[in-house]
């Protein structure tokens, strides 16, 4: 068999460090060129491609910080399976950079120093498709500010017969300063950001009012996934579209943080298949670990954490290359990770019993080996697992390496402001813990500079300051106002995304509550300050305007929040002798919408958002605050007697005047 070499022009992302391997669920296939595409169709032709590791498309910018070394990594792949061993070698290739500048109208200069591992050789060994991969190193140099080229070409012998379309693999090479240092204490701060929704680059924007270093010392892209390759058997990574556009433009999302001394590492997250951390074996952890280095090098990232949610185990009978779960197998693949990433990061996210890793590998403990690990339950929901557990549980992680109190910035039940109590973070601080982490941000819901000061001034003695920009998850910029105590008074049009309403059969019988679209309270809130000037008296709230109309809510305010909480708004008297009270309600088993006097110690927080909405949320999307009758001490059920739903949670306010 004859094998004509087919090699498409493209290029890799930043990498750093040592020799990966491996092909991944992010990769893009290269696309052949139309010039030959006649002899695809040959039935004894075999082509080869040159292909970059990890997905890195066309002219994608290769990063090397201050004097450190960056990576680039590609492999020979042919689009049939080999029926003998094919040698190819590799070169840094002048003569098809300028082919490249000619066709293109470019004049990029070929980056000095650059050298690949083993000769540039690799194998694709008889009865595969695909090469081990091969290291091109990029020592520092050059000038900053300049964008450079490196152009990679590829042979192969035995007979192989070149297609006269033979071209070269190009990788853009940028020159960039040193990453500063952003430690402002002995805590670092760590955020997992939700990129299905939310842009990374704006935990960039949170300041410390006296250094101006960064806030945020760590962001971690939540997530990409582990996965088994139905065709191969493999373990891989795969990225869905979000996090793939993310990586893919590492230049626009990921380089301006690190500029600013932001680290930024990469979640790896199950994915409802047996692939998971803690049933790979030996020869599956070496395997995968190889192919995080290579998203670590290819995309210039700082380092991987783990969270082992949603893999399906299967530990009756596990498939080739895996075995029944452990978190002795769970400490492998972190031992086989440090073994191939260098200084880069390694987290772990500790949700369970048997999801984090623990033991002793080859001589290493597990405390020894990774960076962090996380508490599982957002907002100290587990005090004695958060702050009285032993440092012995993970084999010496000492309190430095460790995050008690996760705390949830969010919408989402007991987010944000919720449960906020400083002396939580007054005891991490004096507990000697070394981390305090924070998950899911929604920048354009909450000012956080109001939160997060709150809580700088515990670790850091020092106040959050806020940049007022706003950065869309496509990365477009907004220019927020941060608003106080004066801009909440005034009249507004209330909606919510989540109403309930209750639909009925044939027979007029209730059956159940659903969800109904977005609706809005019938008439319009009225916000104005209260007698003392520190809070606010609020008209119109929920479905009963002829009630709250008459008989306001008070409502705190509290670092740019407005809080809503349960109260009596009027005490029965001779003109009206009905007691009401706004509590927070919700469907009840005999289908009504029934008030929940227990819920008295709860309240929304409604923050104000950067484009000067506000977004009030509260228990979960099924509740509601709502007056409630009250005679003789009993609630009266028939107040709701025609109203076909209740405005529930998910509020956004829009000022009216």
């Amino acid at each position: 068999m004859k094998y004509k070499n087919y090699i498409r022009m493209g290029l890799l992302a930043m990498a750093f460090g040592t020799v990966t391997s491996v092909f991944t669920a992010c990769e893009d296939d290269i696309v052949i060129s139309n010039k030959d595409n006649g002899k695809l169709e040959t039935v004894d032709g075999v082509y080869g491609m040159v292909k970059s590791l990890a997905g890195a498309r066309e002219l994608t910018a290769i990063s090397v910080f201050g004097d450190k070394a960056a990576s680039g990594h590609v492999y020979f792949e042919l689009t049939k399976a080999a029926d003998k061993d094919v040698t190819v070698t590799f070169t840094v290739d002048q003569a098809a950079l300028d082919a490249y500048n000619d066709a293109h109208n470019t004049s990029y200069t070929m980056y000095p120093n650059v050298s690949l591992a083993n000769g540039g050789t690799a194998t694709v060994k008889s009865g595969e498709k695909k090469s081990a991969p091969v290291e091109l190193t990029i020592q520092a140099g050059g000038s900053i500010g300049s964008t450079y080229a490196v152009a990679v070409s590829a042979t192969a012998n035995d007979g192989v017969e070149m297609s006269a379309a033979n071209q070269a693999y190009i990788y853009l090479v940028k020159p960039q300063p040193a990453i500063p240092d952003s430690k402002k204490g002995d805590i670092l701060t760590h955020c997992f950001v939700e990129v299905n929704d939310e842009n990374i680059l704006n935990l960039g924007e949170y300041t410390m009012k006296k250094s101006g270093k960064p806030f945020f010392d760590v962001v971690s892209i939540f997530a990409a996934n582990i996965n088994q390759d139905t065709e191969t058997g493999r373990v891989r990574v795969f990225c869905n579209d979000k996090v793939s556009f993310l990586l893919e433009n590492a230049d626009k999302f990921i380089r301006p943080l690190q500029a600013k001394g932001i680290k930024v590492v990469m979640t790896i997250l199950g994915n409802h298949d047996e692939a998971g951390m803690g049933n790979l074996s030996e020869a599956a952890a070496k395997d995968f670990a190889k192919e995080l280095k290579a998203y670590l090098d290819i995309y210039g990232l700082d380092g991987i954490d783990f969270d082992d949610e949603y893999t399906s185990y299967n530990n009756s009978n596990p498939s080739p290359g895996f075995e029944t779960r452990s978190r002795a197998n769970f400490a492998r693949l972190v031992y086989e990770c440090r073994q191939v990433f260098g200084d880069k990061l390694i987290g772990v996210y500790e949700y369970g019993s048997l999801d984090s890793p623990d033991g002793e590998v080859e001589g290493m403990k597990v405390g020894d080996i990774v960076d962090y690990m996380t508490y599982g339950y957002y907002q100290n929901q587990n005090p004695e697992g958060a702050f009285g557990r032993e440092e012995s549980h993970f084999e010496n992680l000492p309190k430095s390496k460790y995050a008690p109190l996760p705390w949830k910035i969010n919408d989402e039940l007991n987010g944000g402001w919720s449960g906020f109590d400083k002396s939580k973070f007054q005891k991490v601080k004096d507990e000697g813990y070394g981390i305090q982490m924070f998950y899911n941000p929604k920048p354009l819901v909450y000012q956080y500079y109001t939160l997060l000061s709150e809580i700088s001034k515990v670790l850091f003695d020092d106040e959050v300051e806020w940049s007022g920009k706003y950065w869309s998850r496509i990365g477009e910029a907004y220019q927020g106002k941060m608003l106080g105590y004066e801009d909440l008074v005034g009249e507004w049009k209330v909606t919510s995304s989540n109403s309930l309403f209750t639909y009925v059969d044939e027979e007029g019988n209730p059956r159940w509550w659903d969800w109904k679209g977005s609706q809005e309270f019938e008439k319009n809130v009225i916000i104005e300050k209260d007698e003392e000037g520190t809070g606010y008296v609020v008209y119109n709230w929920g479905t009963f305007p002829e009630i709250t109309g008459k008989y306001p809510m008070h409502c705190d305010y509290y670092n740019g929040a407005l809080l809503i909480y349960p109260q009596t708004i009027h005490e029965g008297d001779a003109e009206d002798p009905a007691t009401y009270k706004t509590h927070f309600g919700t469907y009840s088993k005999n289908f009504q919408w029934k008030a929940y006097p227990n819920y008295d110690d709860y309240y929304m927080d409604g923050a104000i958002a950067p484009n000067g909405d506000m977004h009030i949320y509260g228990l979960g999307n099924r509740w509601a605050i709502n007056p409630y009758k009250y005679v003789g001490g009993e609630i009266e059920t028939d107040i709701f007697p025609d109203v076909p739903y209740f405005v529930s949670e998910n509020y956004t306010m829009k000022k009216v005047r």
